[in-house]
């Protein structure tokens, strides 16, 4: 591999690093609001937020977290394949950087499908 490629490689390799450790620090942040929101309800009172997650947990935490999964799944396979990620579905062929986008995409909505599936609205009715 020439010394550009390994340059482009290395820098693919750090840009999602950054993306992922980004991500994983909004999202402990996030929690970590919730969770003092939660436990110590005097330090956020009438929080329009809590009251949000509280009413509608699915809406605002389910569909980051699945986000933030389909995500990493996406970065994993990006990082550890040797060739770029590709598709040929019907005669419709993806290259490039829609790949990535295409099993994003993919991933988030089994995801957000399955959760609406598995949740129980009965008791939220």
């Amino acid at each position: 591999m020439s010394e550009s490629g390994d340059r482009n490689s290395r820098l693919k390799q750090y840009a999602t690093l950054g993306v992922v450790v980004g991500t994983a620090l909004w999202t402990g942040f996030f929690f970590l609001f919730l969770v003092c929101s939660a436990l110590f309800p005097e330090l956020v009172p009438d929080s329009w937020f809590l009251q949000m997650v509280l009413a509608h947990p699915a809406g605002t935490m389910g569909i980051a977290i699945s986000a933030i999964s389909a995500f990493s799944v996406v970065a994993v396979l990006d990082v550890f394949a040797r060739d770029p990620i590709e598709f040929r579905v019907w005669g419709f062929e993806v290259k490039g950087a829609a790949g990535p986008v295409i099993l994003w995409v993919l991933c988030f909505l089994a995801l957000v499908v399955g959760t609406a599936m598995l949740w129980d609205t009965s008791a939220t009715s």
